[in-house]
């Protein structure tokens, strides 16, 4: 009985820290605190400048690392830019937070500062193409990566559907 419930303590914490595997989307939400809302394709990706990335963990768990030679990317603040945020004084926007949600109800947090002041919005990428392998291939689509994180991993996302633009009270 106490092997059983090892089993699914086990099994349970595993499903905490980690990210379900089958989240793929093809599009994504740019919402809440905007002056308009936003659906960014796969195609619209197209249309933002690519950098080139390489050796980097794309793992979306701290656990286990995945080594991946060679990533295209585009800098998640470009695609912030293709909308207006909804506020009164810009000093405001340092209350503001974006919530990324991803396929399988997965949650992460950036503030706004954070991505805006800081070198990881510098190095905080939707992922193009993985290893010769384009987005509409890649079952990890969208793909969130941020690559200054401490903890590699603690903050990738895969299957992106909706970032939330949300404002503390």
């Amino acid at each position: 009985m106490n092997k059983l419930y090892l089993l699914l303590i086990l099994l349970i914490s595993q499903s905490i820290y980690a990210q379900n595997d089958k989240a793929v989307t093809n599009e994504f939400i740019i919402t809440g605190k905007v002056k308009t809302e936003r659906t960014v394709t796969l195609s619209d990706l197209r249309h933002f400048p690519a950098i080139s990335i390489n050796d980097i963990n794309t793992s979306c768990t701290p656990k286990k690392e995945e080594r991946t030679k060679s990533v295209k990317a585009v800098l998640l603040k470009n695609v912030l830019d293709s909308v207006r945020f909804d506020y009164v004084e810009k000093r405001d926007l340092g209350h503001y937070y974006f919530l990324f949600v991803s396929a399988d109800d997965y949650k992460i947090v950036f503030s706004f500062n954070e991505i805006y002041n800081t070198e990881i919005g510098n190095n905080l990428y939707i992922v193009t193409e993985l290893d010769g392998k384009k987005i509409e291939d890649l079952d990890s689509r969208v793909l969130v990566l941020s690559t200054k994180d401490i903890r590699g991993g603690s903050r990738n996302i895969k299957g992106l559907s909706k970032i939330v633009v949300c404002k503390a009270e």
